[in-house]
């Protein structure tokens, strides 16, 4: 296969403004430490990100979406606290990836689903379990550009976080492998790059 061109995104091709930089610059600081621990650790260190920035409990909950193009949701409750619905998917990276985009939503201040409006819902969508009437509930109240907004800033948050953890030299594998399966990785890794001092 041949490639005609490739282009590398910057900030500017990106679409993210001045504001979206700065918020992602922070996140980043907070959420910034080595990434040993695994991509189950960085959705739990991204839950708490959330329930700071809420000042509310938050709770996580990993549901099979049954609807398709909808992974994740978070949802206000009555009380006051938060949930966050999540596919439960067999990879924590995409897990992450989800909870980034959590995050998004409420670093741009987006509103989230109220839970108020499950019962009303029922009535005209019997056949969903309850996750999901709260999830529809919320998205009719989002608008396509706050999604994308919300894509575009937990995109670049998400590659920041990657190219970091590459750059100080994290393993570019996926996180908790078995160590057989590392050393056979390791075993095909490209050894031509120069070796540090």
């Amino acid at each position: 296969m041949r490639i005609a061109t490739w282009q590398e995104d910057t900030d500017e091709m990106s679409g993210l403004t001045p504001q979206h930089r700065e918020l992602r610059d922070w996140t980043i600081s907070r959420l910034q430490q080595p990434l040993d621990g695994g991509y189950r650790d960085a959705c739990r260190r991204v839950a708490a990100l959330m329930a700071e920035l809420l000042e509310a409990e938050v709770d996580v909950r990993f549901i099979a979406m049954r609807s398709p193009g909808l992974t994740g949701g978070t949802a206000r409750c009555a009380d006051g606290r938060y949930i966050i619905y999540c596919a439960k998917s067999r990879s924590w990276y995409h897990r992450f990836t989800i909870m980034l985009h959590e995050l998004a939503h409420v670093l741009l201040g987006h509103r989230p689903v109220e839970l108020n409006t499950r019962e009303g819902l029922r009535r005209f969508l019997p056949h969903l379990p309850d996750p999901m009437i709260a999830l529809i509930a919320g998205r009719t109240d989002l608008a396509a550009d706050e999604e994308r907004d919300a894509e575009e800033l937990a995109d670049s948050i998400l590659a920041h976080l990657t190219d970091t953890a590459s750059r100080a030299g994290a393993p570019s594998l996926p996180f908790n492998l078995p160590e057989q399966v590392r050393r056979v990785a390791d075993a095909f890794e490209d050894h031509s790059r120069p070796e540090s001092p």
